[in-house]
């Protein structure tokens, strides 16, 4: 008898390390990516979960440029992006207050150009650039945002360099050590702006292959120089900081008094980790929360720039800029022209401008969040579960065992839930898969090895294991996004080429009547090809396929709409030639792969529209047809996509932002 107890303990620790072994290759690569899916999964209701919204910090205040303003500006200064004089006028506003910081959001990477009319004064580009260089100098707290994320081509040849020098805020001996994300290239603000304002913050963010954006990059380093985010900059100047305050340890970075641990991103299967040198943003709450409440209170750009005319004028503002003293200011875009968002561990659109006051009011309030990496944390605790419920199995029937394994994940469950509010992500899919696959392998030995009942199994694997357990352990966990859901599909962007130069030369009149009539003949190319027409941004006509309506043929309806198109303008273009009109080119950009679609917007102002990693990729390709002088450049999920033959060239390879690793792309020509 105590033989076969001893026999039957030594099998059940037996299997139970075996299953660990089985979860750990399955971890190691076999499931193609799905754990790791499944991992940010249960990190994001973690997020949710744990997140404190009533603790939020009344330091932080948000200016939006929101759908309602750009309809209200744009009949005093024009359309998005507007005159830098718009801009000044705020920072002239915020400066009366003082607010303790002025973080832009915001990219002022190339001189503006126009000319305008604000009231009865007329103003050139130059003279509002200068305009808001001024205001900037004089306010002396604005923190300005450099793309980190523009230099996509890989040919450090055909790269635009801007130089650095002479921008003090960009000179600062940062003691950031490995803790950077090298880029090929930075792109600050234009040199009057950039070197008016008080600091430099880069905006390259990286979002996980999932597509939310849980990380930060602390650092970059560009032409030996090392830059921080915006967030970083905005901690340091509130706490009157400088970059001597910049300490970089291994697996850990300190700001002032803060310490904050690095993780590694998680690559697509647990082989090789990677280089920790993120910080996970320990997250307020949602843009909105279920209950409609905003987490951190937010202003209308047109609001304020309205009641620093109404100063101007002697008259009582709208808005008191005192509201504003000694709070850091985050100036960002929330319209839906912008596309300056992203998704969330909360699975809602957020904005960028969001994610940054999170960031800084983590850094500022030193909320941190440290990773137990799989490898060893997460293989230990794999098989630490598998031998506890391996020996459970030994000594007790299946009815009890099943009780034991709902409460040891109830236990492992809770557990990661008061680690993570304490600041610490602990690997959790690995252990409930492998505490599953041995509670399984404990029946199916009972079953075959030990003669149970085939009725007495059958009742309980139906009943406490269903069959597609095991699937539903691995499959990614559905995240249906508020007013929105995830789908395949394929987005075009279409963008007129040389537009800028020809409104110059042509009266406002019949730039309205040439985009009119282009306009016109595009949508209707879109919708013969089964495409939805998603907005106009400016002379951009963006498209979708395969949403609202499915078309399992999406990414080829995209393809021939884009070849339609460019046929369909060659022909307007001769009649316009006929008629002594200018003549126009576009360039088209195609990506295809999962997105969420639905209504995004504001509380007050929605539309149907696409987000994600996927449409942010759609965009970049359109602009880089002016780099490759092409006019339709393909992602490499889209070339895989068709079925019908095309002429094709490869391009290479491109590093696009949101992206750290290289993706392929396709010119495709017409015959």
């Amino acid at each position: 008898m105590a033989a076969r107890a001893e026999r039957k303990l030594l099998s059940a620790l037996g299997i139970g390390a075996a299953i660990a072994v089985v979860a750990t290759l399955i971890a190691w690569g076999i499931s193609d990516g799905l754990l790791e899916r499944a991992e940010l999964a249960t990190y994001d209701w973690r997020v949710r979960d744990t997140a404190q919204p009533s603790g939020l910090s009344s330091d932080i205040v948000i200016v939006w440029v929101d759908d309602d303003s750009i309809q209200r500006m744009a009949g005093i200064v024009g359309r998005w992006p507007w005159p830098r004089l718009a801009h000044a006028n705020l920072i002239n506003f915020l400066a009366r207050a003082p607010a303790k910081l002025v973080v832009y959001d915001v990219l002022f990477t190339e001189p503006d150009l126009r000319r305008f009319a604000l009231g009865e004064e007329e103003w050139t580009g130059a003279e509002s650039d200068q305009a808001l260089a001024d205001a900037i100098r004089k306010s002396g707290n604005v923190i300005l945002a450099a793309d980190a994320a523009a230099g996509e081509l890989l040919d450090p040849s055909k790269a635009l360099h801007v130089p650095l020098d002479g921008i003090p805020s960009l000179n600062q001996p940062f003691n950031a050590g490995d803790c950077v994300e090298a880029r090929p290239q930075l792109i600050p603000p234009i040199e009057s702006l950039a070197k008016a304002a008080r600091a430099i913050g880069h905006t390259f963010g990286v979002v996980d292959s999932d597509g939310p954006l849980r990380r930060m990059v602390p650092f970059v380093r560009v032409a030996g120089r090392d830059v921080p985010s915006l967030s970083v900059m905005a901690a340091l100047l509130a706490q009157r900081l400088d970059a001597s305050a910049v300490h970089a340890a291994p697996g850990r970075l300190t700001i002032g008094s803060t310490s904050i641990p690095l993780v590694e991103q998680l690559p697509d299967n647990y082989r090789v980790p990677t280089r920790a040198c993120r910080i996970l943003i320990a997250f307020r709450g949602p843009n909105i929360t279920p209950e409609g409440v905003t987490t951190f209170e937010g202003r209308s750009f047109y609001d304020l720039f309205r009641s620093e005319i109404q100063l101007l004028n002697g008259e009582k503002p709208d808005v008191d800029p005192s509201i504003f003293k000694d709070r850091i200011v985050i100036v960002g875009t929330s319209a839906s022209a912008t596309y300056d968002v992203f998704a969330t561990p909360f699975g809602t659109p957020s904005p960028g401008s969001e994610i940054h006051a999170n960031a800084i009011d983590a850094l500022l309030r030193a909320r941190t969040l440290a990773q137990v990496p799989v490898v060893p944390g997460g293989i230990a605790a794999t098989f630490a579960a598998s031998l506890a419920i391996g020996l459970a199995g030994a000594v007790v029937s299946p009815w009890i065992l099943a009780g034991i394994t709902a409460v040891f994940v109830g236990a492992i469950i809770w557990t990661s839930l008061l680690w993570f509010a304490g600041g610490l992500w602990t690997p959790l899919v690995l252990p409930l898969l492998a505490v599953a696959l041995t509670f399984v392998g404990q029946l199916g030995w009972q079953y075959f090895v030990e003669g149970r009942e085939k009725r007495q199994v059958k009742k309980l694997f139906s009943r406490y294991v269903p069959k597609d357990v095991y699937q539903q352990l691995l499959d990614d966990p559905a995240r249906a996004a508020l007013g929105g859901r995830r789908r395949t599909m394929t987005v075009l962007f279409s963008d007129v080429r040389g537009f800028t130069a020809m409104s110059e030369k042509v009266a406002p009149e019949e730039v309205v009547s040439l985009l009119n009539e282009y306009f016109s003949r595009m949508v209707r190319i879109l919708f013969e090809h089964r495409g939805t027409l998603d907005k106009f941004v400016g002379d951009m006509v963006m498209g979708l396929f395969g949403a609202p309506l499915d078309d399992e043929d999406h990414a080829e309806h995209a393809v021939q709409a884009a070849l339609a198109m460019t046929r369909e303008l060659d022909r307007l273009n001769t009649e316009w030639e006929a008629n002594g009109r200018p003549r126009l080119d576009i360039g088209i950009g195609i990506s295809t792969g999962d997105m969420v679609a639905g209504n995004i917007g504001s509380d007050t102002i929605m539309s149907y529209t696409v987000i994600g990693d996927t449409v942010n990729l759609g965009a970049r390709l359109e602009s880089l047809n002016k780099d490759y002088g092409s006019r339709i450049i393909i992602s490499e999920a889209t070339r895989e996509a068709l079925k019908g033959r095309y002429d094709i060239r490869p391009l290479g390879e491109v590093v696009v932002k949101g992206k750290s690793q290289p993706v392929a792309i396709y010119e495709v020509k017409r015959s």
